[in-house]
């Protein structure tokens, strides 16, 4: 009498496989590990033959990496479920477009008080007593555009925990911003970190700077605004415009192929797909999105540190419904060195 007991596990796959003769039968028993299975009894005319056709059905199923186990022992297992919804177009990439899935804090702004210490978008900045206002080469004050008290928000790996991050553009036609200069010095914009935050708003300069009257300001805020930032924790998948995305997810979009669209080439409609389920926006980490493309090279392991959105709700405008980002190396920002934070904003 023969009985053997198979199992094989490759990726999310976990399979059994089971053969028992008796007097002139054979019964196999294969399926997920776990459950019943599906049993299939056959019948012969001699118990030799049986056991002949179990030898067989068992050396086929070696060879596809089927190994002897204890019935019972292995616990059951569950394929991984998926972790995002695609389109039937996309799942053939699945694998590739699900691990790109990184940690984010997607950011909210809202009309609520402040106080100078607050994660916010426009006002009054964190600035102690005797602090001088960052100045551009001119001498004249850059604008305050976000700060992040990172004691707000929930935790994200590699970023600090508690400080205050800063951060201030110019105000020329450019709003500071030197095109495509990764080394850029930060005299046209400022980020700034304060590890110690003061509660004490006797202690910290609440003023602000004085334009000339002659300059022309040029600001993606609406003048006088100021949000609160808040935000929550999540993930989010590589951005198609992000400098690794076509080593990395491979998906064709210029693939001039028909499409269920009749008026979108394949190429085009599996990037409008695509789009639809990696939203981008405000966001502390995560992948950058820009409306044109992606100022570093892959050999820049430049990752994003903040990203502001052109916001029709909140009058926050980048040129015409662009985006701004903040760069910084992983290297700098474990050091909580941010002197050296690259500055980038585009438009359509």
């Amino acid at each position: 009498m023969i009985h053997v007991y198979l199992e094989r596990s490759e990726g999310a796959e976990h399979k059994f496989y089971e053969a028992v003769t008796g007097a002139q039968t054979l019964t196999l028993r294969y399926g997920r590990i776990g459950t019943q299975g599906t049993t299939q009894i056959k019948t012969f005319d001699t118990p030799q033959a049986a056991e002949a056709e179990a030898h067989k059905k068992l050396a086929e199923k070696r060879k596809k990496g089927y190994a002897e186990a204890v019935l019972g022992e292995t616990e059951k297992k569950r394929p991984s479920p998926a972790r995002i919804k695609l389109p039937k177009l996309l799942e053939p990439h699945r694998e590739a477009i699900e691990a790109t899935l990184h940690p984010v804090i997607e950011l909210t702004l809202s009309e609520e008080s402040l106080v100078a210490w607050d994660s916010k978008v426009g006002g009054v900045p964190y600035r102690l007593q005797g602090e001088a206002w960052p100045l551009d080469p001119a001498g004249l004050p850059l604008a305050f555009l976000a700060q992040i008290n990172f004691a707000q928000l929930p935790a994200l790996e590699g970023f600090p925990n508690a400080g205050i991050v800063q951060f201030f553009i110019g105000t020329n036609d450019l709003m500071g911003f030197r095109f495509k200069n990764i080394d850029q010095p930060q005299d046209t914009y400022r980020v700034l970190y304060f590890e110690q935050v003061i509660h004490d708003e006797s202690q910290l300069d609440l003023s602000l700077p004085i334009w000339p009257d002659d300059r022309e300001r040029h600001s993606p805020l609406e003048e006088n605004l100021a949000l609160k930032i808040s935000g929550v924790k999540g993930e989010m998948l590589m951005t198609p415009r992000d400098r690794l995305f076509e080593s990395t997810v491979r998906i064709d979009f210029l693939d001039e192929a028909d499409s269920p669209d009749d008026d979108l080439q394949l190429g085009e409609y599996l990037e409008e797909k695509y789009n639809e389920i990696s939203p981008s926006g405000h966001q502390l980490g995560g992948y950058p999105m820009f409306t044109q493309e992606d100022p570093r090279t892959p050999e820049h392991a430049h990752i994003l540190l903040f990203q502001l959105d052109s916001d029709w709700d909140h009058n926050i405008m980048w040129g015409d419904m662009g985006i701004g980002n903040f760069f910084i190396h992983p290297n700098d920002l474990a050091k909580r060195d941010f002197s050296r934070v690259f500055y980038n904003w585009d438009c359509s």
